[in-house]
Formats: C-alpha cells, structure tokens, sequence
C-alpha cells in the first residue's frame, strides 16, 4: 500500500484440518456489558479440507455517558460472525474462502462540556435522538499455486458492501436547531491482486505483482436546520445532498530482498500508483416558514453546488517505493537503515451541508522518510530491545482544520471541517520497546515514543479567530499556522506490561497477576487550537488458568483510578433564539473522544 507510514495486514485464524478445535468466551463488566466469543473448526477432509466458524456479541453501556434531555443512557450492541473454508488438495496448491459479517448499533449522543457541564460528566444534551447503524460484508478469495520451480503464484479478490447510517443532532444542545441523516454506501467495493515470488533462494528473492480496486458509493444527506427570524417566526431549512463517487484505482509494483552477504541485506520496492476518482454533489435547499402547528409552510426550493467542476475528476499517478539495507553483525544485533516514498491520491470534500467553494477538494499529498534502528537480543535471548529514530517530510500535507467558521447561504456563521493542502509538514520522533523474562515466573514489556508533528509552511490555512468572517457569501478566516501541531495525537506516550504467574499445586493450573500502565502527554484540538488532557491508566488482571492453556478465568478492573481525559474536542454551530429571534453563541463543546470509566469484569474462556 501507498500509505505514508506503511500498512499492516491482519489475516484471520486458518482451519484446523486435522482435529475438531475451538474456544468459547465469555465476559461481563458493569455499565451492563456482556461479550460472548466462540470459535470452531471442522476438518471434513483429513488434510485437505476444512471449515472454521466464529462469531461475537456485544453489548454494553461502557461508555457510562447519560442524554439528561431524554433520559436514556447510551447502548452498544455489535453483532458479527465469520467463516472460513480451507482447500489444500496438494503440496502445490490451495483455496482459502472467508465470508465476514458485521452489524453494529451504537447510540452516539454527542457528550458536551460548557455550560457548567465538565467533561468528565459524561453528559449528553441533544433534543435528537442520535444513533449509528453499521452493516457490513464482505467475501475474500485466495488462491495460491506452486511450481516446480518453487515460484509461488497468488491471486487475492475480494467484495464488500457496506452501509453505515447515522442520525445526529448537529448542535449537541437541548435547543432545537440542526439535525442531520447521512447514509454512506459502498455497494460492489471489488479488490484484485495477482502476484508472483521466488522463495528460498540464496541471493535473491523477488515479488511482482499487479493490484486493481473498483468502488462506487451514494451517500444521501439530510439536513434540518431552524432560524429564528424573529420572536415567533422561524424559518425551516431542509436540505439534501446526495453524493455519488467512484474510484477505479490500479498498481504495478515489485518488492526485491537481495542478500548481499550473510550478514546484509537489501531490500528495494518500487509501485507504481494510478488513481481515476469522480464525486459529484448538488444540495437542494427547501426553505419553509413554520405555521402555528409546527408543520411548513410552502416552501421555495434553491441549489448549490456542492462540488466544483475542477474538483470533480480526479486523475493522478505517482511512483512509491521503499530503499533498505539491514545488517546482522552478531547473532543478537542487527542494524538498518532506510528510505520510503509515500503517497496519498486527493479527493473531493463531501459534506453535510453546503460549504464555501475553496473546501470542494484537495489534492494529493507525497511524503519523504528517512529511518534509522536496530534490534538486539540480550541475555541469551530472555531480553530484546528495539529501536527506531525517523523524520519525515510531507509536500501538500493533507491536514483538517476542524470547526472553521464561514458565511453560510442564509447569512449566519457556520461550521465546516474538511480536508485541506498545506503545502508542508514534518514530523520526527523515536520509537523504543524493551522486553525481558524477568525470572522464569515474571515478565515485563515497556516502550517509550516521541512524536513530533507540525506545519512547516502552512500560510493561508482556513482557521477560525477571534474576529467573525466578513459578511460576503461563504467567506472565511485564514491563518499562517507554521510551527503549529499537525494532528492531535500526544507527543510522548509510554506503556508498561507485566505479568508473574506461579503454580497453584491444584492439578495443572497456576494463578497470574497482570498490570498494564499507559501514559500519553497532552492531545491537540484544532478545532479550539489548544491542548487537552494527558492521562496515565493502569488496568489489572487477576486470574487462573491451566498450565496448557485450554481455560483461563479472570476478574480485571480497567482504569483502576478512575483517569478522566478529553482526547478530541470540537466546536458546535449556533442555536436559534425562539424568545428574542437571532441565534445565540453555543458554548458547548463536543467531547468527541474520551477515556472510558473504570469497569470491572470478568471473563471466563474454554479451548478445546
């Protein structure tokens, strides 16, 4: 993949094809929580073929937030089931086939502060009763041929459909002023890649592969937003928005690992990127006068465009690659050094509302990296420590500004947070994790990071001040935001892990106590242009099991000391004034991520 700082690849658990295995778990938690896990596989052809089928349900109040205007607390439930049949009828050929299967339901009544109201209350205000629904599936075929040359010949194709639904209030208040309906679709997301490798050779092994992914997507959008126009008279702004993409994406790339020596290796990749991407979107605004009985009145009807026509097609290509060279110079040290290219394809901003023209798209984004580690096994490998210095440079940065305020149609000040060009950003950082066996009964893992992020030219950035935008349509504020951070993610973050276990001398089974402390330095809100909260967490396990693993049974509590901490944060629109006419400032906040209060649970598991 062409991501700036790499991908990972997360493969689900292959059949057991030669006996019948499976697990079972099971956990309850305050706040209502209940998780159900099982697995299970069936070998129906000794060998040769089988089936595994597994599945997850969820539900649960973790989240302890409460909607004080409604009086409901708010509901997760998360339903999903996979299966997975195997085919390996000879040595040099095989057919992997997974069917996977997701739907969520999760209430997500905007959590607020201001107004006396602390973050840490988990209150939510909202007149609108907010939820998202997500259905999701897809089918993933793999077929892998051998020759007799040991060349491997592989051919990944997958099909996903996906639907997510969420229904909002806008304003995150008590009052009445914008509710929204967005419907995402992606329906026929279709994925190929063909792919040919050596294996095993002494010098030089080699992949060659080509990579196409054909998507469409209709995402209707509805608004209802309420202006007070005067004491007793309120003007009623429906709008829809519906928004059509497509995106045809195609690659050719090879990735070469040539063992210079014994000891180096290098290793040189190079893709080849070609994007074809369309969005188009038209509002169309209905504007009705409210009668006596809370229905419209006839309304008039207006359009906009919400996509400009430049920003519509999207055609770019680019070339990606990665340049390293790692190095064993003991058995227990080996060092690297190296280079990637990366790339992200541009893209059309769709939005809930109308937005200013400027916010229609924006444009690709490349980025230069230069790493620097080592790994190293000590004490005869009861030890290993890692290291990783990087900086990385990015042209045309694709940062989001978030609550910038602007001149909607209707004259007020509104609130858009979309996807812009800076035209440069670096970060720069270390990455450290240190694992020892402590003794033969106690272990402990801990890492250490330093992130640093920011605007290195970013002049002209849309941003929000201390003075209003100027009375022309859709205008906005810009500001000269370099040195400024370029995400909100902490600086610094450490985690430590331990665990020490001891036999019982009840049959074949041994008790465990297992902590886990993580700390992170303060998040970054864009949106307010400060910071939030830093936090330090510890969650503790206490369990037996047995000594071969087939069951396990614990109690933990999670977030022992009960940490509070804001991670993400953003402004909210106005609100009508229904006594005196106008809108009134929302001093709200909306919470958009947070800790999750302590919870204690218990989870019981059985492998067979």
């Amino acid at each position: 993949q062409t991501s700036p700082a790499g991908a990972i690849t997360i493969r689900s658990r292959d059949p057991n094809m030669q006996e019948i295995d499976g697990f079972i778990q099971q956990s309850f938690t305050e706040h209502d929580g209940s998780n159900t896990q099982f697995g299970a596989s069936l070998p129906i052809i000794e060998n040769e073929l089988a089936i595994r089928v597994s599945g997850l349900y969820d539900t649960n109040e973790n989240s302890d937030v409460e909607n004080v205007t409604l009086g409901k607390d708010q509901e997760n439930e998360t339903t999903a089931f996979r299966i997975v049949g195997l085919w390996e009828p000879s040595d040099s050929f095989s057919l992997r086939v997974m069917y996977h299967d997701i739907d969520d339901e999760f209430d997500i009544d905007p959590v607020v502060r201001g107004e006396g109201i602390d973050a840490d209350d988990r209150t939510a205000l909202a007149d609108f009763e907010s939820e998202m629904e997500n259905e999701t599936d897809y089918i993933i075929g793999e077929v892998n041929y051998t020759f007799a040359n040991d060349w491997v010949a592989t051919l990944v194709a997958s099909s996903q459909d996906n639907t997510i639904t969420r229904y909002w209030d806008d304003d995150a208040s008590a009052v009445r002023g914008r509710e929204q309906t967005v419907i995402s679709k992606v329906t026929g997301l279709e994925t190929y890649e063909f792919r040919l490798a050596s294996q095993g050779n002494d010098f030089w092994d080699w992949t060659v592969g080509t990579f196409y992914q054909d998507s469409s997507g209709d995402t209707p959008v509805f608004a209802d937003t309420y202006t007070a126009l005067a004491p007793g008279l309120v003007l009623l702004t429906q709008t829809s928005g519906p928004a059509i993409t497509d995106n045809d994406r195609f690659a050719l790339f090879t990735h070469n690992s040539i063992h210079l020596t014994e000891a180096g290796t290098l290793t040189v990749g190079l893709r080849y990127n070609d994007e074809d991407a369309f969005a188009e979107q038209v509002f169309t605004n209905q504007f009705a006068i409210l009668q006596e009985d809370g229905t419209p009145g006839e309304p008039s009807e207006v359009q906009f465009v919400g996509i400009l026509p430049e920003d519509q097609d999207i055609e770019d290509d680019a070339f990606t690659g990665t340049l390293k060279y790692q190095h064993r110079f003991t058995d227990d040290f080996m060092a690297y050094g190296s280079y990637e290219r990366g790339w992200r394809t541009g893209a059309a901003n769709i939005s809930g509302f109308p937005n200013p023209p400027v916010f229609g798209g924006f444009d690709a984004e490349d980025s230069d990296n230069i790493e620097v580690g080592y790994k190293w096994d000590l004490w005869g490998g009861r030890g290993l420590w890692n290291l990783a210095v990087y900086y990385q440079l990015y042209s045309d940065f694709q940062y989001q500004p978030e609550s910038v305020e602007f001149r909607n149609i209707e004259g007020e000040v509104d609130l858009a947070s979309p996807v812009v060009n800076v035209d440069e950003a670096e970060s720069y950082g270390f990455d450290t994790d240190f694992t020892v066996l402590l003794t033969q009964n106690w272990s402990m893992n801990a890492a250490l990071s330093y992130n640093k992020a920011e605007l290195s030219d970013a002049g002209d950035v849309p941003c929000t001040t201390d003075e209003p935008p100027g009375d022309a349509l859709v205008d906005i504020n810009t500001c000269d935001l370099e040195g400024e951070r370029a995400g909100g993610l902490p600086e610094w973050s450490f985690n430590l892990a331990s665990e020490y276990w001891h036999a019982t001398g009840v049959r074949d089974s041994e008790w465990y106590l297992r902590g886990l402390f993580n700390a992170e330095s303060e998040y970054y809100s864009s949106a307010e242009a400060q910071d939030l909260d830093s936090y330090a967490k510890l969650d503790l396990f206490l369990g037996i099991r047995s000594g071969s693993g087939n069951w396990d049974a614990n109690v933990w509590l999670k977030n022992v000391t009960d940490e509070d901490a804001e991670l993400k944060s953003e402004r909210r629109v106005n609100v009508p004034d229904y006594e005196n006419g106008g809108e009134l400032e929302n001093n709200l906040v909306w919470v958009r991520r947070q800790l999750n209060p302590r919870t204690l649970g218990i989870t019981v598991s059985y492998h067979f």
